[in-house]
Formats: C-alpha cells, sequence, structure tokens
C-alpha cells in the first residue's frame, strides 16, 4: 500500500489572500449567479478557517502568559503553522 503524502495545511496569510480574492471577484460583478454562489461558499470557508486560525494563535498566546496563578513565560520557535512551544523540558 503507497503511503499518503501529507498535505500542506494553507497558512493564515494564503487563506487571507485566497479570501481577499473572491471578495474581488464577488465585487468585479462578472460571475453568473451559481458561481457567485460557489465563490461566496469558497470565501466562508477561507473566512472560517482563518477565524479558527486566529483562535489558535490566541489560545497559544493565553498558554504562553498563563499557567495556574502566575505568568510564566515558556519558549516559542516558528514552524510553518506559525509559533511553537518548545519542547525541551
Amino acid at each position: 500500500m503507497a503511503a499518503r503524502k501529507k498535505t500542506k495545511e494553507p497558512t493564515f496569510e494564503e487563506r487571507l489572500e485566497a479570501l481577499e480574492q473572491v471578495v474581488h471577484d464577488l465585487e468585479d460583478e462578472d460571475l453568473g449567479l451559481e458561481a457567485a454562489i460557489e465563490r461566496y461558499r469558497e470565501g466562508v470557508a477561507h473566512l472560517k478557517a482563518c477565524r479558527t486560525l486566529l483562535d489558535d494563535a490566541e489560545q497559544r498566546l493565553v498558554e504562553l502568559v498563563q499557567e495556574g496563578d502566575e505568568a510564566v513565560e515558556k519558549p516559542l520557535h516558528v514552524t510553518d503553522r506559525g509559533l511553537e512551544p518548545d519542547d525541551e523540558d
């Protein structure tokens, strides 16, 4: 059985750019009704993904500064998904 290739999830910036393109396409008014509905659905999916990525980033920041009753700094490193905590404990 062949190993499945892991697909790279789009970054926040890529999703935001795609969302902006959808908005531009919809504002252009050259789309027919069905095409406009499909582009709108794509835009909603990009918006949902952006919100999820932002919520995840906010949660990581909360975890960074709050541990129990005290503020704690945890080292982070940059990955293709953004900032991630170092696992060197």
